[in-house]
């Protein structure tokens, strides 16, 4: 019998200048966050990476949606 085969992606690390880049952000906007835990961030020895299926993720939770049009 084979192993389950799963569809998920290869886990992608970036560094703090593309995570804020991709969140449109300033480094020190993401290095504050990071420091009062507010976007999930990984440790690689004294290095701060981010996976990109978390910041899709963080912005997926923090999208506000549109309130209904006005009628006039």
């Amino acid at each position: 019998m084979e192993p389950p085969t799963t569809t998920t992606r290869p886990t992608e690390l970036v560094n703090v200048n593309e995570a804020a880049q991709f969140l449109a952000v300033s480094p020190s906007t993401l290095y504050g966050w990071v420091w009062q835990r507010r976007i999930p961030f990984v440790k690689v020895g004294r290095a701060v990476r981010f996976d990109m299926a978390d910041l899709e993720q963080f912005v997926a939770q923090n999208r506000i949606q549109a309130r209904r049009p006005a009628k006039f």
